[in-house]
Formats: structure tokens, C-alpha cells, sequence
């Protein structure tokens, strides 16, 4: 099982948009308004949770997750699946 936090700062940084600057999770507690994660980033990061760990798009809309702790909590709840290795993460974020 691949650690979160690698694979949270991987998102973090595909959800944004190219020319803004990402701080970098280093703890399960950082919250997403520190790391300068807006609510249209969560959004973008969650359709990527929702393909890399099998889950429907209509269960995670609903979630309004403010930590990273947060994040892997529901995402664990509900997962059908998850990635394998940090290469698998990098291609479905493409």
C-alpha cells in the first residue's frame, strides 16, 4: 500500500492550475486552506480520488473534507479499489 501524503501532494499539484504554487503536505493534519487548496481545487482533486481509489462520483460530492486527514478517512470509507504504485497514480492523473 503506497503512503497518502505522496499521493495527495501528487494531486494536489495536477489539480492546479499550472502557474500556481502548491505547498506540500508533510502531515495528515495540514489542512487544504494552508496549503493553498481552494474549494475548485478540492473539486478537481476528488474526480481524481474518485478514479484512482473506484469511487462514484454521487458519494464523494457530498463530502466537504478540510484536512488531508479528512481526505484519507472518507476515502478509505468508500474505496472499491486503489492504486498499486506511484506510477499507476501518475497515469491516471495525466
Amino acid at each position: 500500500m503506497i503512503e497518502f501524503i505522496p499521493i495527495f501532494n501528487h494531486v494536489a499539484r495536477v489539480a492546479r492550475p499550472a502557474h500556481t504554487k502548491v505547498a506540500i503536505a508533510d502531515s495528515m493534519e495540514d489542512t487544504f486552506q494552508g496549503l493553498g487548496l481552494d474549494s475548485l481545487d478540492g473539486l478537481v482533486m476528488l474526480m481524481y480520488f474518485d478514479d484512482l481509489y473506484g469511487i462514484d462520483d454521487a458519494v464523494s460530492k457530498e463530502w466537504t473534507p478540510v484536512s488531508v486527514q479528512e481526505l484519507h478517512d472518507l476515502v478509505m470509507a468508500s474505496k472499491t479499489k486503489e492504486p498499486t504504485s506511484m506510477e499507476e497514480v501518475i497515469e491516471v492523473c495525466k
